[in-house]
């Protein structure tokens, strides 16, 4: 039988650790803390069906409640179908969930499909990284 300090030292939550930096499918991920509750994301090379999953995956295990994220895309040279789903699904896991998040893109190749798709009116979409940061730690 546990005591009650054990209990509630077992059920306080922990921070995150960051996943570490992510080659895979010509798809890179690298992460920085720019602040105690704001992480930069940087994402270049190509999102599409191959490495949208790991994107994926990786956002997931990056986001929480307690940090707010900045994607930056302007390293991307492809944006895909499934790219763009990933984007779509953290979307509306932040409206859910309340969470942090915010994009930098400022390059046709990210813009365009976003625009084309209706995404952007539905995410926070700056035009440089400042911005974005600004923008989660104003909130």
């Amino acid at each position: 039988m546990r005591s009650k300090d054990q209990e509630i030292m077992t059920t306080q939550p922990t921070a995150k650790t960051l996943p570490g930096s992510l080659d895979t499918h010509g798809m890179h991920i690298e992460a920085e803390q720019r602040s105690s509750d704001v992480v930069l994301v940087r994402v270049s090379g190509e999102v599409d069906l191959l490495s949208a999953p790991e994107l994926r995956r990786w956002v997931r295990e990056a986001i929480s409640p307690d940090i707010g994220v900045v994607l930056e895309l302007d390293g991307i040279g492809f944006l895909g179908s499934a790219g763009l789903s990933v984007l779509a699904e953290l979307s509306e896991q932040a409206d859910r969930e309340g969470l942090r998040w915010a994009i930098v893109a400022t390059k046709r190749v990210v813009l365009r499909p976003l625009e084309a798709t209706g995404l952007v009116s539905q995410m926070s979409v700056h035009g440089s990284t400042e911005d974005a940061i600004n923008a989660l730690t104003r909130r």
